[in-house]
């Protein structure tokens, strides 16, 4: 049977490697739902659906990971919360186990048919893509140290890290930002 994780993966880094290696340790196989997929080109959601899809492949396949283990589908939001989870059904294989540490997801799923585990975080408190874009915005090279190299390869081709300063800054300079405030 499968079992699933959710990310915006904004960028997928070391972390969710280590999830989704822990998630095949113990399932035959894993649907990774890339949340937020309609979102892009925001301070919090710099890539598109479709470069996180290329920097979770490039980084499994540079893992050894067994791709055929793996299935990768986009998650969009959905303004109902209360039927955002039967969408996410009607468009993956069936799952009985959802691996997440977000508490939203957790209390939006209370009442569903579903076994929710806590994943085991590696390094938590560094390993997020908040940390990781914040890095990039305050010119810390460290933040290379918690992505794979497929993913540094992807920013090299899409040139992601001139992209988040420059959303940073153009959202810096508009009206609807509050001054040194950070979106995570």
């Amino acid at each position: 049977m499968a079992a699933a994780m959710i990310g915006r993966f904004q960028p997928f880094h070391l972390g969710h490697l280590e999830l989704v290696r822990q998630i095949l340790n113990e399932n035959d196989e894993i649907i990774i739902l890339i949340g937020s997929s309609q979102a892009n080109y925001t301070v919090k959601n710099p890539f598109t659906a479709g470069e996180r899809i290329w920097m979770i492949r490039d980084s499994l396949i540079e893992s050894k990971i067994d791709m055929s283990k793996v299935f990768m589908i986009n998650a969009t939001d959905d303004e109902n919360n209360a039927r955002w989870f039967s969408n996410i059904r009607s468009s993956t294989p069936p799952f009985k186990i959802l691996y997440t540490g977000n508490n939203f997801v957790r209390t939006l799923l209370k009442k569903e048919t579903i076994i929710i585990k806590k994943p085991r975080l590696l390094e938590e408190n560094l390993l997020k893509g908040s940390v990781i874009r914040k890095l990039i915005l305050e010119n810390n090279s460290k933040w290379q140290d918690l992505v794979s190299e497929s993913v540094k390869k992807v920013f090299r081709e899409i040139a992601a890290v001139e992209r988040i300063r420059s959303i940073h800054q153009a959202w810096m300079d508009s009206p609807f930002s509050e001054p040194k405030k950070y979106a995570e």
